[in-house]
């Protein structure tokens, strides 16, 4: 799926770019997290990565695999601005960088299990739902197969279709906004 969007902004879509931008954007930023934990020099990569995307789209090549070119791109940006931030201007600014790279690790760690905690509730709150309810929600959401053809696959109305996203959707709700 990624790799006909791909075409599409290589051809000028901007509607696909932003498609491109909204499936990728959170999957890279945990990914660029880890690489290097500061939110504000992951933030500034992942969007010149992606506007510089769109910039040289008329350049672009064929990439079959959009998500690890997107990972590999991020990864080497990111390389390339922890390069840029690890010269010092005097000795004095190694034991500030040494705090700087503690408080990361710490705030890594805490990001880590609050995402694991998210996770765990995700998972909780799709075992709320009934199989076909999951099986629904798979193919629209994570294979992003549209209402009607959903419907044919799974021999159901489109109406059906619908009513049963919607119920997901609250269920995934209910379950998620609950204190535990």
């Amino acid at each position: 799926m990624k790799a006909g969007l791909w075409d599409k902004i290589r051809g000028g879509d901007s509607g696909a770019m932003r498609m491109l931008y909204q499936d990728c954007y959170q999957d890279l930023y945990a990914y660029g997290f880890r690489i290097l934990p500061d939110r504000q020099v992951v933030q500034d990569t992942l969007h010149e990565l992606f506007a510089g995307i769109w910039l040289k789209r008329d350049t672009l090549g064929q990439v079959e695999f959009v998500e690890s070119y997107l990972k590999t791109s991020l990864r080497n940006n990111l390389i390339r601005e922890s390069n840029k931030s690890k010269k010092f201007s005097s000795i004095e600014d190694i034991p500030l960088l040494l705090t700087i790279n503690e408080h990361s690790y710490e705030q890594l760690l805490i990001e880590s299990q609050i995402i694991a905690e998210r996770k765990d509730k995700i998972s909780h709150a799709i075992d709320a739902l009934t199989p076909t309810q999951r099986e629904i929600v798979r193919l629209k959401f994570f294979d992003g197969m549209e209402y009607d053809a959903i419907a044919r696959q799974l021999e159901l109305k489109s109406r059906t279709v619908y009513n049963h996203v919607y119920a997901a959707i609250c269920t995934l709700r209910e379950k998620l906004l609950q204190k535990h």
